[in-house]
């Protein structure tokens, strides 16, 4: 097809027009744009599924752990949308992404998407390839929401755990797994990996196609800048990678390297499971028209030619590679505006345009009472302190910090989501803000003014109120437009002076102090209390987390040196009154006149400012990352297990076929795999042992393993392990970085393997999960777990799972890789299971019992259990639970006392509860048994005088004048207790019946007395 323009970047709101258009009455629901880039431009978006209602969601756009409906085990919430003009679709970070679209020859372009295309297919199912279709893609969607997507892989599950083969399915996924006996098993091509992110659709339009995905609640770069507790042990990190590994080792199979590993593009679930995106492999992007070489300029417009905001960012011109050093210099010498480096800065931070959530933050810098002037004071706003500290004042902060259980002044991020949507009120919709600012929807409450709103907030600002003069028109009728200053006469010429007050000498001189503050080393230690910028630290630090406060800096930030001229940032000659000759400041007029104030310093200072600035770029290095050894822009990676000529396009979407020779399978060999030993310690001998005989046969796939050696070096060090600067010494010396030497020993020779300078040194992607790093119990939980993120039904999962513990898979495993798989397993047991289902939900309850130490027992299981006996509705469960064997075990595993404290309130009373409301015998049957099970000072402490009280109460009431079902309800529950204290005769002495008759027998006798 024709190469359309539109397809590639857009402004956000110009890309959600195009969303809308292309997939109307498609069930998604257009969320907001998601870009790679420090400037506002999308070719991806994140979407939901809507319900009937033309602007309703279902959830809340703006929380990323919402789970769609029936996706209970993977919270992977949100879908990806991801576009290109070359009827392709291919990103899916969950950090946010854009990408430029690159021209190419009408000779190659057919070529390319067919290229593409069979790199999709061919390493994951692709559950719909075609046109747009509303019904098709609705039909898809409710697949997706009833978790049937997969559910042909684990039904083949459950019948290899019978000894039963149907179809190649089952097979394929345990050999992705590890299970040895199937790894030369062709695989069908229609099995994900399960670290593989799902491609739910590729769905051609008009003119472009769209790649519809799964959206991670994080990436891996996520939870090493805001939650690095989340992976809270050296087994935990060695199990992550291990995953990232297997997932590389099967695009290796395939022959594609993936060229683009660092830790955005890790993407993970809410249970820190990881995924690899087939859109972010250097392969699909780049031909896709999404990467642009290292050091080049987009172009920084919106490709709609009927964008209406499309000379807004026609000045800019930013590096599409986020090189930080490059950036702070021109910045410093003048090259750069504040405005472009402050994006740039954001973008480090990991904030992202059209997420309110976690949108660019900038300074406010006047307060809007007077126009501004530089030569006045009046009207500027303290640099020096924070938006936080100027509103709430240092006494208010001192006395927080003071009179708090966890010391801090700040309680909120710089910029919240609440003050993002009210600043933007004006552009979004009644849904969005519903959601998040108030449920009721009152547009008279959001400020009305600038002057209004800078007071109001104690936030910081927003890039738009710099940028964007459509931000204060207002597309609800009833919401008038925020008024601007009485000295401005149109909001262009706000936008004008505004931005002019941001680039000027005063906020220039100052601005280091506000990026120390924001991003730089006044976040952290004594610098944090002086400047009164202690944050409230979260409850769980090893909850994960995709936003938060990211530390740049730990020295103070340079001053700059020379302001921008006005002409190097603006153009909109017909709205600004300096580029018509009306205005100027002093910078800009020695700028325009060719002088250069750097002459205007002695040249020591200027000196003495250069030295404090490459000093402080130096200490910073670590924004600078490298992960790759060398230029990805070389051929696309032959084949090396399976050749391209397998996946002609007739093959890549043929229906799963039955075997037409069918292995034999062992369950028993299976069970086998799950036996782990960790006792044994890892020598280090055999470390360099495997070192020796490790060896890559593929340049590009050695690529992919030096990335994940400084993935893994990361992890652990808390920062990279290579720069341009430290790279390019390694590559000529051999010098191997300092922070090598930091890492434990077993990590640094796993990590040095990785590394080497030689490419066919390196180990093989299976060579690595053969290594002695990875423990027997990492390889057992992994294949334990691994089904459990299949899209299908929770029954399914739960079925394949019991079945796997119940024929001793757990105990094989031992208790710690138990506990470990505890999390992913136990949530599959809820109330709502069926009574088909309830049998395997206790089987797996009883035998992670045997398992589970009693701590973990507490922590995991209990949990469970109180939810499940909270819960208001009758479940064949419910009562599976009280049954002796199951109370007995618990009690056996908790002790008495954790037991009466945690447990028995939750069965006992729930019981008593129900008395005249149609218990049948079962339930008064399961007291007995209980009390028998627990004996007789159980009895006589904890049931009897719950039935006493139900029985005297019950007499009470029938003396009361009630309609007739409150006394046919008394009369029931009456019968119910003295029934359930008739059966707990048998199991108590004499003395104590005859003791609890007597106080009844006087009680009835003082109750007929009255007659």
């Amino acid at each position: 097809m024709a190469r359309s323009p539109e397809a590639a970047a857009m402004c956000l709101e110009c890309l959600e027009r195009r969303v809308r258009s292309d997939l109307a009455g498609s069930g998604l629901s257009f969320v907001h744009g998601l870009s790679d880039s420090p400037l506002p431009f999308a070719s991806s978006a994140v979407v939901q599924v809507a319900s009937d209602g033309p602007e309703q969601c279902i959830g809340r756009y703006n929380i990323l752990h919402i789970i769609l409906p029936g996706s209970e085990n993977n919270p992977l919430e949100q879908l990806i949308i991801c576009t290109d003009d070359n009827q392709c679709a291919a990103q899916a970070d969950s950090s946010p992404g854009v990408e430029y679209t690159k021209d190419f020859q009408s000779s190659s372009s057919s070529g390319n998407q067919q290229l593409i295309i069979n790199t999709i297919t061919k390493l994951t199912p692709v559950y719909y390839l075609g046109r747009v279709s509303t019904s098709e893609i609705r039909e898809l969607i409710a697949s997706y929401i009833n978790l049937s997507i997969e559910q042909n892989v684990i039904s083949s599950l459950n019948m290899l755990c019978g000894n039963k083969v149907s179809g190649s399915a089952g097979l394929d996924f345990l050999s992705f797994v590890g299970f040895s006996a199937y790894d030369d098993i062709h695989p069908s091509g229609l099995v994900r990996h399960p670290n593989i992110l799902p491609v739910l659709g590729v769905i051609e339009s008009s003119d472009c196609w769209y790649m519809l995905q799964q959206k991670a609640p994080y990436t891996l770069e996520n939870i090493m800048h805001y939650s690095p507790e989340a992976l809270c042990s050296d087994w935990h990190i060695r199990f992550f990678i291990y995953q990232i590994i297997s997932a590389m080792a099967h695009l290796h199979d395939f022959g594609v390297h993936h060229g683009n590993l660092k830790p955005s593009t890790v993407l993970m679930s809410d249970s820190l499971w990881p995924y690899l995106s087939i859109s972010d492999i250097w392969h699909v992007k780049q031909n896709c028209g999404f990467g642009e070489p290292e050091g080049s300029t987009p172009n920084s417009c919106c490709v709609a030619e009927d964008c209406s905001s499309r000379s807004i960012y026609a000045s800019f011109n930013l590096p599409s590679s986020l090189d930080w050093s490059s950036h702070f210099k021109r910045w410093w010498a003048g090259e750069l505006s504040n405005y472009e480096y402050l994006l740039v800065l954001n973008k480090l931070a990991g904030r992202r345009w059209g997420d309110p959530a976690f949108h660019p933050v900038m300074p406010w810098v006047i307060d809007f009472t007077v126009r501004p002037d530089e030569n006045s004071d009046i009207g500027w706003r303290d640099l020096t302190k924070s938006k936080w500290r100027l509103a709430k004042g240092d006494e208010q902060l001192d006395f927080t910090y003071s009179s708090s259980d966890v010391p801090h002044h700040v309680s909120d991020e710089c910029l919240s989501e609440l003050a993002v949507c009210s600043y933007k009120a004006r552009r979004l919709s009644k849904t969005i803000l519903r959601s998040a600012v108030r449920s009721v929807y009152e547009p008279n409450e959001y400020p009305s003014s600038m002057q209004r709103l800078y007071q109001w907030t104690p936030d910081e600002c927003i890039p738009d109120f710099y940028s964007d003069p459509w931000i204060f028109v207002s597309l609800h009728s009833e919401m008038s437009d925020l008024v601007l200053p009485s000295w401005v006469t149109s909001s262009e010429e706000f936008i004008c002076l505004h931005r002019n007050a941001l680039e000027s000498d005063r906020v220039s001189q100052q601005l280091h102090h506000w990026i120390d503050i924001t991003f730089g080393y006044k976040l952290a230690g004594e610098a944090s209390i002086e400047a009164k910028n202690v944050m409230l630290p979260p409850n769980d630090p090893s909850r994960p987390k995709s936003i938060g406060r990211r530390q740049l800096f730990t020295k103070p930030h340079p001053k700059r040196s020379i302001s921008t001229p006005h002409s190097a940032y603006h153009n909109k000659v017909q709205s600004c009154a300096r580029c018509q000759g009306k205005g100027s400041d002093s910078t800009t007029d020695v700028m325009l006149n060719g002088c250069n104030p750097r002459n205007m310093l002695s040249q020591v200072d200027y000196l003495e400012e250069f030295e404090q600035a490459t000093l402080f770029m130096e200490l910073e290095h670590h924004l600078n990352p490298i992960y790759s050894y060398a230029d990805t822009s070389a051929s696309y990676c032959s084949s090396v297990k399976y050749s391209n000529s397998e996946f002609s396009d007739q093959e890549i979407l043929q229906p799963d076929s039955v075997l037409s020779v069918v292995p034999d399978f062992d369950f028993g060999s299976y069970l086998e795999c799950f036996e782990s030993d960790d006792s044994s310690p890892m020598g280090y001998q055999e470390l360099l042992r495997w070192k020796q005989m490790s060896y890559s046969v593929t340049e590009h796939h050695a690529n992919d393993i030096f990335s994940i050696g400084c993935m893994l070096a990361e992890i652990y060090l808390r920062r990279p392990l290579f720069d341009a600067l430290l790279l390019a010494a390694y590559k000529e010396t051999g010098m191997l970085p300092g922070a090598l030497h930091e890492l434990p020993v077993h990590v640094a020779v796993l990590v040095e393997s990785c590394i080497q300078r030689e490419w066919k040194r390196r180990p093989l992607s299976r060579q690595l999960l053969e290594s002695p790093y990875f423990p027997p119990s990492v390889r057992s939980a992994y294949m334990f777990l691994a089904p459990l993120q299949l899209l299908c039904t929770s029954g399914d999962r739960l079925k394949y799972v019991a079945k796997l513990a119940s024929e001793g898979a757990l105990k094989a495993m031992g208790k710690f890789a138990a506990e470990v798989c505890a999390p992913y397993c136990l949530p599959l047991v809820s109330s709502s299971l069926s009574d088909v289902d309830t049998e395997s939900g206790l089987s797996l309850l009883k035998e992670f019992l045997k398992c589970l130490s009693v701590q973990a027992t507490k922590e995991l299981i209990l949990p469970i259990i109180q939810n499940i006996l909270q819960a208001p509705e009758y479940s064949h469960l419910k009562v599976s639970l009280l049954q002796d064997s199951f109370v007995r075990e618990l009690w056996k595993k908790l002790g008495k006392q954790s037991y009466i404290e945690k447990v028995h309130p939750l069965t006992v009373l729930p019981l008593i509860h129900c008395f005249g409301k149609g218990l049948c015998a079962d339930g008064i049957e399961t007291l007995v048994r209980i009390g028998g099970l627990l004996g007789e000072s159980f009895i006589v402490k904890q049931i009897l005088p719950l039935l006493r009280n139900v029985i005297l109460l019950c007499i009470d009431s029938s003396k009361v004048i009630k309609p007739e079902p409150q006394h046919s309800w008394n009369s029931f529950a009456l019968i119910d207790g003295l029934s359930a204290m008739e059966g707990l005769v048998s199991v108590l002495p004499v003395k104590a019946v005859l003791r609890e008759l007597l106080k009844i027998s006087l009680y009835f006798m003082h109750y007929f007395g009255d007659y």
